[in-house]
């Protein structure tokens, strides 16, 4: 069972996939407060949990902004050095 992020009740229900650049994510909706949500930590962000999770593992190894965007540009991913940084301060 998942919890619902807004009003923290344990009654919800498969609502079906939602498709998106990400590819494609299980929805779920609440039964008290009748809203519909996706499970996941890196919510609202545009790019993949995986190249978050890259980006931040080697900004906090000690790479710089530039060294992390550059490393990421090699896989065809394009992200600002602010971006990385603002990531980095999020998820400490």
């Amino acid at each position: 069972m998942d919890i619902c992020p807004y009003c923290k009740s344990i009654k919800t229900v498969k609502r079906g996939f939602r498709y998106n650049d990400k590819g494609k994510t299980p929805v779920r909706k609440c039964m008290k407060c009748d809203r519909i949500f996706t499970k996941s930590s890196f919510r609202r962000m545009r790019y993949k949990d995986k190249t978050i999770l890259r980006a931040v593992s080697l900004y906090k190894k000690g790479k710089s902004a530039a060294k992390v965007r550059d490393a990421l540009a090699a896989d065809k991913i394009k992200v600002s050095r602010w971006t990385i940084i603002k990531w980095a301060k999020k998820f400490k």
